[in-house]
């Protein structure tokens, strides 16, 4: 997830969990070959006489290690699959290429690439001609894993995120979509398993991570309106595990808890695993018991004083080791504002948090020392969950907040016949005249639902204080976007399929 499943935050996740296997945040191909390029020339520039060996193992990678760079504390990051976006062969190798400098470097350590054709969003799937919308073009994508596979000496092996389809030939409508005949919904499988065959075909790719719904490109969705309004269809992927025994799937899409994560694993005992996003980042507490429930380990006993005692030591090596104190804590502090999330005063720790975050800023501001003379990150997380949380809160162990989730879930299940008559006669359209889907935000949890609300309020903050003037991040979303006047852009020729 953009802008979440950073670093930090993935620290946070495996001092939860020793076993879920980690995704990075979507990182533009086309960003880390341009910055590679650029940099070697440069000390080409400045040592002409330099081997191509050389100029790999020495060429700047300040600006590469923002997109790239592993936490260095243990727990170490462990397993961790890079997710690259990109839809040009030579850059794909370039990125590739990139990785392994970097691995050689010894920044970074992943355990595999994964390609990403699942992300729908309109800078990416639109102008950006990458995420979802590669899977209109499945020879394409099998080109690009090949230029990965190559690029990093065939020492990673390479996956694909991709979606169960796109309506790029058949407009969408939630209702005519629900009303299709057997031979349609056939046919969008038939598709599914020719976009997987073909991507498969050179023996590269042998894992898929699947979201369960379509793709809508055609229409102006939003990236939150692709995952809510086409229907979820758990029945496909579950089809692939059965019919393509060699290949291994992982099913994403609409599963908020541990025990949802239990059940389809239950239901399809073949399924390589079930991948969560958005609740693990609005509610990492809730999943502490993964390792004991989905692989039998011992029952965990860490409590969240725990938890934050052993990240305020990243936070502070962090903080020590990167120049710019301003931007790293808020990274540092973001990872961290969801570990209370539906707690009593947990909007009190985000507020109180958001405060020390603002703090090197502010001193920057007043002319003073960012570090000197200040307290150390981890005293002052320490101090906001002393001071805002209970001590029953604080302790409570990952079994006792599990079972207290799965009475949550009980109670939901219980009220949800109620839910059901209320809402039945409403108005659930939107301009475009599609049904919102609203069963899935039945069974959400109220974290997730609070999150996603901040987030959004998060987002229209950012987009005030940005009107006007362009930004790093701005830059960035325009090198998502293939926007050839962002520094970041590279402009070159996608052979044909």
């Amino acid at each position: 997830m953009m802008e979440y499943t950073d670093r930090h935050f993935r620290h946070l996740v495996r001092l939860i969990s020793n076993r879920t296997l980690l995704y990075t945040e979507m990182v533009a191909a086309n960003s880390l070959a341009y910055e590679r390029r650029h940099h070697m020339e440069s000390y080409i520039n400045d040592h002409p006489d330099a081997t191509s060996e050389q100029v790999r193992r020495h060429y700047n990678d300040e600006y590469l290690r923002r997109f790239l760079r592993q936490g260095s504390m243990e727990p170490y990051e462990g397993p961790s699959v890079l997710q690259l976006g990109g839809s040009d062969p030579i850059v794909m190798k370039e990125a590739a290429e990139t990785v392994m400098d970097m691995t050689q470097r010894g920044y970074c350590d992943y355990t595999a690439i994964n390609l990403n054709c699942g992300c729908p969003s309109p800078k990416v799937a639109g102008k950006g001609c990458f995420g979802a919308a590669l899977m209109d073009d499945p020879h394409l994508v099998a080109k690009l894993t090949q230029a990965l596979h190559d690029g990093c000496d065939e020492k990673l092996p390479i996956s694909v995120k991709c979606r169960i389809g796109t309506d790029t030939h058949q407009p969408f409508t939630k209702m005519g979509y629900q009303q299709r005949q057997p031979k349609e919904e056939e046919l969008e499988y038939q598709k599914l398993c020719h976009f997987i065959e073909t991507v498969a075909r050179n023996g590269i790719v042998t894992d898929f991570g699947v979201h369960a719904r379509i793709a809508v490109l055609s229409k102006s969705f939003s990236p939150a309106d692709n995952r809510k309004i086409p229907p979820l269809k758990y029945d496909m992927v579950r089809r692939l595990v059965q019919e393509y025994p060699e290949f291994t799937f992982t099913l994403n899409g609409g599963i908020d808890t541990l025990s949802q994560a239990q059940e389809q694993l239950d239901q399809c005992p073949n399924l390589r695993g079930v991948m969560i996003g958005r609740a693990w980042a609005a509610d990492p507490w809730s999943f502490a018991m993964a390792d004991h429930v989905l692989y039998g380990d011992d029952v965990p006993t860490k409590t969240r004083l725990d938890i934050l005692q052993e990240y305020g030591r990243h936070a502070d090596h962090e903080e020590q080791s990167i120049d710019d104190p301003v931007k790293i804590r808020r990274f540092l502090i973001k990872a961290i504002t969801t570990l209370f999330a539906g707690e009593s005063n947990a909007k009190k720790y985000r507020i109180a948090l958001d405060e020390i975050a603002g703090i090197p800023k502010r001193l920057q501001q007043q002319g003073q020392s960012c570090t000197v003379g200040q307290p150390p990150l981890s005293e002052l997380i320490l101090n906001v969950a002393h001071t805002h949380l209970s001590e029953e809160v604080l302790l409570r162990s990952p079994q006792e907040s599990y079972e207290r989730k799965l009475w949550e879930e009980e109670k939901t299940k219980r009220d949800r016949p109620t839910i059901m008559i209320v809402t039945a006669g409403a108005n659930n359209t939107n301009n475009d005249g599609n049904n919102i889907n609203t069963e899935n935000a039945i069974g959400r949890s109220d974290a997730v639902a609070e999150w996603q609300s901040d987030r959004q309020q998060e987002k229209e903050q950012q987009g005030d204080q940005n009107d006007g003037g362009g930004t790093a991040a701005g830059a960035y979303e325009a090198a998502l976007a293939g926007d050839e006047s962002s520094p970041f852009a590279i402009v070159a020729t996608t052979p044909q399929s």
